[in-house]
C-alpha cells in the first residue's frame, strides 16, 4: 500500500462519523458520532436528532432534549430542517411532521425523557405504555414547559 493510499483511507475513517446526505439528514454511525450538544457519541439511535439551518451544516444531538435545548440561540426556527428518530421503525423522519411523547420513564442519554413519532395513533399507544404524555408537534416540544435541561441551576 502506498503512503498516499493509507493517507486516504485513514483520512476517510477518521472523518466518517457525520456526514450529511445532500438535502437530507445526516448519516449516523452508532458510538461514532458525536452529539454537538453534549459531546458524547450517539449510542441509541431512537433518540438522536438532527437541524440543519439554512446554509449550514448538520448538527447531531444524542437526546432529542440535546437538541430541544439547543435550538434557543436559533434566529431563524422557520429556514431550519429537524429530523428525527421514529420509535417504531427507527427510521429519519422530517420534525414538522412528528408527534412527541414525553416520559419519565424513558432512559434517554441525557435525561431529556422524549421520544418522536411519525404516526399519532403510535404516540398514544405509547403514553399508555410509558405512562407518558403526548407532547404535540416540534413548535409544541420546543417551548415545551417540563423540558429537562441540565445546565439550568433548578434541575428541571
Amino acid at each position: 500500500m502506498t503512503g498516499r493510499c493509507f493517507i486516504l483511507i485513514a483520512a476517510l475513517a477518521v472523518s466518517g462519523g457525520c456526514r450529511a446526505t445532500a438535502d437530507g439528514p445526516p448519516v449516523v454511525e452508532l458510538d461514532r458520532t458525536v452529539c454537538a450538544r453534549c459531546g458524547m457519541l450517539v449510542s441509541d439511535i431512537r433518540f438522536a436528532a438532527a437541524y440543519r439551518e439554512s446554509g449550514s451544516e448538520p448538527r447531531v444531538f444524542d437526546d432529542i432534549g440535546c437538541l430541544q435545548n439547543s435550538v434557543r440561540g436559533l434566529k431563524n426556527l422557520g429556514a431550519t430542517t429537524f429530523w428525527f428518530h421514529d420509535a417504531v421503525d427507527e427510521k429519519w423522519i422530517e420534525g414538522r411532521g412528528s408527534v412527541f411523547v414525553a416520559s419519565p420513564e424513558l432512559h434517554t442519554p441525557m435525561a431529556g425523557g422524549y421520544l418522536a413519532f411519525r404516526d399519532a395513533a403510535a404516540a398514544g399507544r405509547e403514553t399508555a405504555v410509558r405512562r407518558g404524555r403526548v407532547v404535540g408537534s416540534l413548535d409544541d416540544l420546543l417551548r415545551d414547559p417540563d423540558r429537562h435541561d441540565p445546565e439550568r441551576k433548578d434541575g428541571q
